[in-house]
């Protein structure tokens, strides 16, 4: 049987715990609400931008048709996956890496290589042990760590452009968590590059000025950025929506083991309190005998 000092040490380190967990999630459900209005906000942007870009008449392209069209044979897939740089979250980085996992094996059945691009370090040393032979893995180091992750979002999306104008990569991806609740979280892939063809019932003529091709050149690059940024956001909520939870969760387990341990606490005091006025009147009635 535990001694009462060893049941209120860990009634203190219990109550020490709940009060992190405690002061943690109300830090997260703060940076829910923050991370929810910055993605509402630019979502909207995001897919109209997106959708100028897809569809736009193929015919009007001289440059960058492989932007638009593909390859006919994609042997180099690029996946940015986008994790958490801190842990106490649940399972969100878990989910992740089962899905990148599953993926990355399928790619290998199919004959491709992988080159990963990791946002946030806690997916970065287990995806590196699933690496093949000619697979690639990098860490975006600093990216959530940016003033401003749109920058780092653009400078993310120049790098992939190269890749895939160097022919190092074949096709362009993202692997986030989405959050559709409080309680709904689920990891989705994303293809950013090539754009996908969207017919438009619209038969009005758009008039580009300058040339479409000097337009189209900067504007690809501009909208990878923002789609990556857009991902980056819904990652982020995903990521304190998960860690509200997980950090709710703990402090429900504390507030349960806390009564059970106050429970055995107040039987083992009433336990000692009684066998010690059983040695007094034992004693007593020793003393009184004699």
């Amino acid at each position: 049987m535990a001694t009462l000092k060893e049941l209120k040490n860990k009634i203190n380190v219990i109550n020490s715990t709940r009060k992190l967990t405690s002061a943690m999630k109300l830090v997260a459900g703060v940076k829910l609400r923050k991370a929810e209005q910055k993605a509402n906000a630019s979502r909207g942007y995001a897919l109209e931008l997106n959708k100028i870009l897809s569809r736009l008449q193929r015919g009007l392209l001289k440059i960058n048709s492989e932007i638009f069209n593909g390859r006919k044979n994609i042997k180099n897939e690029l996946l940015i996956v986008f994790s958490s740089d801190r842990g106490l979250c649940g399972n969100f980085n878990y989910l992740i890496h089962n899905e990148v996992a599953r993926l990355v094996n399928d790619f290998h059945e199919n004959g491709k290589n992988v080159h990963i691009i990791c946002v946030g370090n806690k997916a970065f040393s287990p995806l590196k042990k699933i690496i093949g032979k000619f697979d690639y893995i990098e860490l975006e180091e600093g990216f959530y760590q940016s003033p401003e992750i749109v920058e780092s979002s653009l400078i993310l999306a120049r790098k992939a452009i190269e890749y895939f104008k160097s022919n190092l990569i074949d096709r362009i991806s993202a692997v986030y968590t989405r959050s559709y609740s409080a309680l709904k979280r689920e990891v989705e892939l994303n293809e950013l590059l090539p754009i996908k063809f969207e017919p438009d019932n619209d038969k009005s003529i758009t008039i580009f000025e300058p040339s479409v091709d000097e337009i189209i050149d900067e504007l690809v690059p501009y909208n990878l950025g923002i789609q990556i940024y857009q991902t980056a956001l819904e990652s982020i909520t995903s990521e304190q929506s998960s860690r509200m939870t997980s950090m709710d969760n703990a402090t429900r387990n504390a507030d349960s083991i806390l009564s059970e341990l106050k429970i055995k606490y107040n039987r083992t005091r009433q336990y000692k309190i009684t066998q010690e006025l059983t040695e007094v009147i034992s004693g007593a009635n020793a003393i009184a005998e004699g």
